[in-house]
C-alpha cells in the first residue's frame, strides 16, 4: 500500500542549529531546573528528568558528520567533550560549502520560530542539555517541531558517543542516504490524464539511478507517446524523453537538487521533478524507508 507525505513538509524539516551545554553527575538536577525555566519562556516543553547513565566515556573531544550535505546544502555534524568520564558539551550545527553555519541564519531561524514557538537554535540546546543530562545518546527524546533534525542529532551523537567510549578521537563519517529503491508518485492523475513519479536507487550510499516521467491509465508512459512529443516540441523545442534525461543526468553528476537547473519549456515538469527527488531523499532515503510513496500537496 501507498503511503502518502505532504510536500509542504520539506521546507518545514530544513533546521540547523547550535547546541552546546555543560554538566556533569553532580550538576545533572540543576541543569534540569533551569531547562524547566528557559523551556517556560521559550515555548519548549519542560525537559523530563532522568537519571544519568553510568556509561564511561575517555575524555577528549568527538565529532560525527555526515558523508555529505543534505538537500538544502547543509551539513549536520555533532561534536561532544568529555572530560572526567562525562559528556560535558554537546554543540550540534550544519554548516555549508561556504563554512556559514545554520544557526546564524536569521531568516530560517524567524521563518522556524514563526511556524513553533521556539527558535531552532533552542530546540537543539535542548537535544545536547539531556544527552549531558542522560549521558546516553539512545535515550534522547525527540523535539516537537523539530523531528528531521532530532532524528538527525541522535544519528549523529549515537556515532561520537561510540567513539568516545573507545577513545577513537578520528571524526566518525556517517552516511546520509541509505542504499535501496524509493519512488513517490503523484496522488491523482492530472487533467490530461497523467500521473508523475520519480523512482530513484541509492547505491553504496550514493544516487545511482533516477527516472523521471508519467504514467496514463493505461499503462502508457508520457516519455514513449510520440504524439506527445511532437506537440509539445513543436510549442517548446522540447519533450519529456529529452528532459527528463537532462534532469536525472544533472542529478547523477552533481549528486545534489540545487545543481539541477529548470529545463526551459518543461519549468512545471522542473519543479516537479526537483520537489520529489528532495522529498525521497529528505524524508526516506534518509532512514531507509524503500518502497512506494505518495505525495500530497500541503494543506
Amino acid at each position: 500500500m501507498k503511503k502518502q507525505v505532504g510536500l509542504g513538509l520539506v521546507a518545514l524539516l530544513s533546521v540547523g542549529l547550535l547546541a552546546a551545554c555543560g554538566g556533569n553527575d553532580k550538576g545533572t538536577a540543576s541543569t534540569a531546573e533551569s531547562t524547566t525555566a528557559s523551556s517556560a519562556a521559550s515555548g519548549l516543553p519542560a525537559m523530563t528528568e532522568a537519571s544519568a547513565s553510568d556509561i564511561a566515556y575517555k575524555d577528549g573531544t568527538y565529532k560525527a558528520t555526515f558523508d555529505r550535505t543534505d538537500v538544502r546544502d547543509w551539513q549536520a555534524f555533532v561534536e561532544l567533550t568529555v572530560k572526567d568520564g562525562k559528556i560535558a558539551t554537546a554543540k550540534y550545527d550544519y554548516t555549508n560549502a561556504d563554512g556559514a553555519i545554520r544557526s546564524d541564519d536569521k531568516n530560517y531561524e524567524e521563518a522556524f520560530a514563526a511556524a513553533n514557538k521556539f527558535t531552532p537554535k533552542e530546540a537543539f540546546t535542548r537535544l545536547g542539555e539531556e544527552l549531558v543530562a542522560t549521558q546516553d545518546a539512545n535515550r534522547i527524546d525527540v523535539v516537537s517541531g523539530a523531528t528531521h533534525s532530532s532524528r538527525n542529532f541522535d544519528t549523529l551523537a549515537k556515532a561520537a558517543a561510540k567513539n568516545a567510549e573507545a577513545g577513537t578521537t578520528d571524526e566518525a563519517i556517517v552516511p546520509l542516504y541509505q542504499d535501496g529503491t524509493y519512488k513517490l508518485t503523484a496522488p491523482e492523475f492530472s487533467e490530461q490524464g497523467w500521473k508523475d513519479f520519480v523512482e530513484l536507487t541509492i547505491k553504496d550510499h550514493k544516487i545511482a539511478a533516477v527516472t523521471f516521467d508519467s504514467v496514463n491509465k493505461d499503462g502508457k508512459l508520457k516519455s514513449t507517446d510520440a504524439d506527445y512529443k511532437a506537440n509539445m516540441e513543436k510549442e517548446t523545442k522540447t519533450y519529456p524523453e529529452k528532459y527528463s534525461k537532462e534532469l536525472t543526468d544533472a542529478l547523477l553528476k552533481d549528486q545534489k537538487v540545487s545543481a539541477v537547473e529548470a529545463v526551459t519549456g518543461a519549468t512545471h515538469s522542473s519543479d516537479t521533478f526537483k520537489s520529489y527527488v528532495e522529498m525521497i531523499l529528505d524524508d526516506y532515503a534518509e532512514i531507509g524507508k524503500t518502497g512506494e510513496f505518495e505525495a500530497t500537496p500541503a494543506e
